[in-house]
């Protein structure tokens, strides 16, 4: 490399089990489930199994949850929507 070659790092496709826990935080129990459900996609490689990481991303935007103004209840914003 030289010196005004300036590389972007590399942004994984997929990860590994215990990666996507800590990516997530979720536990690796629940990894398991939302494979199995089909929820985020995996692949086998081998003995490994490999999780989508853009499958991920939607996964979770897809579960985000609405923020609500301070000081409001949920009764209170469900009633505002209506």
């Amino acid at each position: 490399m030289t010196t005004g070659d300036v590389r972007s790092p590399i942004e994984p496709i997929s990860v590994r089990i215990p990666d996507a826990s800590r990516m997530t935080g979720l536990g690796r129990s629940t990894i398991y489930e939302l494979i199995a459900s089909g929820d985020i996609e995996a692949a086998k490689v081998g003995r490994a199994t490999v999780i989508m990481v853009d499958s991920i991303r939607r996964f979770l935007t897809a579960n985000r949850m609405q923020r609500r103004p301070r000081g409001t209840t949920a009764s209170e914003t469900s009633q505002e929507a209506n």
